[in-house]
């Protein structure tokens, strides 16, 4: 009797040990609950545009998002130049892309501005159609969704790729 105690001491300090060390790496922070079902919204109201042709999720610039979500201060602020970039080519009518940390649409480059804290109220007052207008939502063919988690507060970047208007 007393030699299984010792084994299974023994065996619940080895697994102790091994335990510290799971968690060690620079692994990906995942996505938060409320980023999930936002991500699962967007979509859903991209494709009821899109019958047949369903968006597909991309990672064209995903580690830029990452970065520029890094960029947001504990107090939830970032510079407005930071949290977007786009091109476009057809003044708006040819193929274009675009992504954005959601904040204030008006902001200069070199304002200051809050991120939304993304929430189940405010979830879906930042569709698709907060970026573009509701008649042009077939045109996007592929999106990412970026979530940063800080504080129990989610903030969120999106891109999203127009392809090129229909004639």
């Amino acid at each position: 009797m007393k030699k299984t105690r010792r084994f299974v001491a023994l065996l619940l300090a080895a697994v102790l040990a091994l335990a510290l060390f799971t968690a060690c790496g620079a692994a990906e922070q995942p996505q938060s609950a409320i980023g999930k079902v936002y991500e699962d919204w967007f979509v859903e109201q991209i494709n009821s545009k899109r019958p047949g042709k369903p968006v597909q999720k991309v990672d064209v610039k995903h580690s830029d998002m990452m970065v520029a979500l890094a960029k947001i201060s504990e107090d939830g602020k970032f510079k407005a130049r930071d949290g977007r970039d786009h091109e476009a080519n057809g003044y708006g009518f040819g193929e274009s892309w675009y992504w954005m940390i959601l904040s204030g649409r008006d902001a200069s480059a070199d304002k200051t501005v809050d991120a939304v804290v993304l929430t189940p109220e405010n979830l879906t007052q930042y569709g698709p159609v907060y970026f573009i207008d509701e008649q042009q939502l077939y045109r996007i063919d592929e999106y990412d969704i970026v979530t940063r988690v800080m504080d129990d507060k989610t903030y969120v970047a999106v891109y999203v790729h127009l392809e090129k208007a229909k004639s």
